[in-house]
C-alpha cells in the first residue's frame, strides 16, 4: 500500500476521538429529531475521527479493529444519536463484505477508498417484491455496450450521507448482481422521503436510478445472493449485530436522560415522601431499572460481538458461525425488549412534565420500537428456538 491509502492512526486513538465527541455528537439532537433534521456535520465529525475505516485490516492499511471495537463505538455513537449510528450501518456493511467474499481485486480496488474517508451506502431493498430475484431494478447494456442502471430502491440507509451507493441489481442473465457507483453520477436521485414514526433522520429515503452507467471495475464479484448451498456466514449477524448495538446505545441514553433529568427536575409530587426527586425512592427505583436494563443490553450485545468475532475467524467452522448467528439472535431480543421498556420507564421519573415536547422523551421508545420493526422479534424468538430444540440452521437470507 502506498502513503496515500494506509492511515497512521491506531485503533485506540480512533476510539478516544468517537468517545470524546459524543458530547458534540449529542448537542441539539431532540429538537432535531422533532423537525426532522439529518445529522450532516455529525457524519463529517466522524469521517475525520478516522470511524469509517477503523475495521481496514492492518494488511491494506488500515488500524484492523475487532468487531468488538466497533460495536462498542456504534453503541457510543447511538448512545448520542441513534439515527447517526443507524445511518453509517450500510458503511460498515460494505466494508464488512469486501473483507468476508469480494475478491482480492475488489479489495484492493476499494479499500482505498474507504481508507480515503469515502462512505458507502446500500440501495437494495424493493417495495413489493418478497424475492429479490424477481428485483426490478435492471443492469443491461445499451446500444454501444455500456452497461445501464435503471430502477427505484426504498429503504436506502444512509445514501444521502454516502460517497458511493452500492446497488443490488438483475442482469441479463436473470442473476442478482451487486455495483457500486457514486452517488453524483448522472442519473442518480437520491429522495430524502422516509416517513417512519422513529429513526427518521437516518437518510432511509428512496433512491431512484435511471439510465446510469456502470464501468466494469464498479461490478462486486464475489457476491452470490441465490445459492442457497454456500456455507453459513456470519454477514447477516453482522447487520443485525449493529442494529442490536443501536439498539443499546438508545437504552444507555434513556438511562443518560433519566438520571439528567432527576438531577435537575425541581419539583416533587404533591404526595411524594421525599423533598426533592432525587430523594425520592420509586423515582430511584425507576432510574435504577432504566441503569439495569441499559446493562444489560449493552452487557449481551458485548458477548455476542465476542461470538461474532469467532465467527469471522478465517477457517471458522459453519457451526460456530450458526452459534453466532442464534447468539446475535437472542442479543436482539434482550436488547430491544430493555431499551423499549427503559423508554416507558423514563416517564415514570416525573409527572406530566416529562412528557413535553421539548424533552422528547417519547423519541426513544419511537426509535427503538421502529429498529424492532426492521426484523420481527417473534421470528428471532422462532429461530433460537427451533434451534434449540431441533439444532435447525437459521434462514441464509441476510436477517441472522
Amino acid at each position: 500500500m502506498n502513503a496515500s491509502t494506509t492511515t497512521s492512526r491506531t485503533v485506540e486513538e480512533i476510539l478516544t476521538a468517537v468517545g470524546e465527541l459524543r458530547s458534540s455528537l449529542a448537542s441539539g439532537v431532540a429538537e432535531a429529531e422533532l423537525v426532522r433534521r439529518l445529522p450532516y456535520d455529525s457524519v463529517e465529525a466522524l469521517r475525520a475521527s478516522g470511524l469509517t475505516f477503523l475495521r481496514v485490516p492492518t494488511l491494506y492499511g488500515g488500524p484492523g479493529a475487532t468487531l468488538p471495537d466497533l460495536f462498542g463505538a456504534v453503541i457510543t455513537i447511538a448512545t448520542a444519536d441513534p439515527n447517526l449510528a443507524q445511518g453509517l450501518r450500510s458503511h460498515f456493511g460494505f466494508v464488512e463484505g469486501l473483507l468476508l467474499r469480494a475478491s482480492q481485486a475488489d479489495r484492493e480496488r476499494w479499500l482505498p477508498e474507504v481508507l480515503a474517508g469515502r462512505i458507502f451506502g446500500l440501495a437494495e431493498a424493493e417495495l413489493g417484491v418478497n424475492d429479490p430475484t424477481q428485483w426490478r431494478t435492471t443492469l443491461a447494456p445499451d446500444a454501444v455496450g455500456t452497461l445501464r442502471l435503471n430502477g427505484r430502491k426504498y429503504y436506502s440507509t444512509g445514501s444521502l450521507f454516502a460517497d458511493w451507493i452500492e446497488v443490488v441489481a438483475v442482469d441479463t442473465a436473470g442473476r442478482l448482481t451487486s455495483v457500486v457507483v457514486p452517488s453524483d453520477r448522472a442519473g442518480v436521485e437520491l429522495i430524502d422521503d422516509f416517513d417512519g414514526m422513529g429513526q427518521r433522520a437516518t437518510a432511509s429515503g428512496t433512491t431512484v436510478f435511471t439510465d446510469v452507467a456502470v464501468h466494469p471495475g464498479e461490478i462486486l464479484h464475489g457476491t452470490d445472493f441465490t445459492d442457497s448451498d454456500r456455507p453459513f456466514n456470519y454477514h447477516g449477524g453482522f447487520y443485525q449485530l449493529y442494529l442490536a448495538s443501536v439498539t443499546a446505545g438508545i437504552a444507555r441514553n434513556v438511562f443518560d436522560d433519566a438520571t439528567t433529568y432527576v438531577r435537575t427536575k425541581a419539583r416533587v409530587a404533591n404526595h411524594s415522601v421525599a423533598a426533592s426527586p432525587s430523594e425520592d425512592p420509586y423515582v430511584l427505583e425507576a432510574v435504577g431499572e432504566i441503569g439495569a436494563l441499559a446493562f444489560a443490553a449493552e452487557s449481551v450485545v458485548a458477548h455476542a460481538a465476542q461470538r461474532l468475532e469467532l465467527a469471522a475467524s478465517p477457517g471458522a467452522a459453519e457451526e460456530t458461525v450458526i452459534a453466532a448467528a442464534i447468539d446475535v439472535a437472542k442479543t436482539q431480543l434482550v436488547a430491544s425488549r430493555a431499551a423499549m421498556e427503559a423508554a416507558e420507564r423514563i416517564f415514570e421519573t416525573g409527572g406530566a412534565s416529562a412528557t413535553s415536547s421539548a424533552l422528547n422523551f417519547s423519541r426513544h421508545w419511537r426509535n427503538a420500537r421502529t429498529i424492532a420493526s426492521h426484523n420481527p422479534l417473534a421470528y428471532k424468538a422462532r429461530a433460537t428456538g427451533d434451534y434449540a430444540v431441533n439444532h435447525s440452521t437459521p434462514p441464509k437470507n441476510g436477517y441472522f
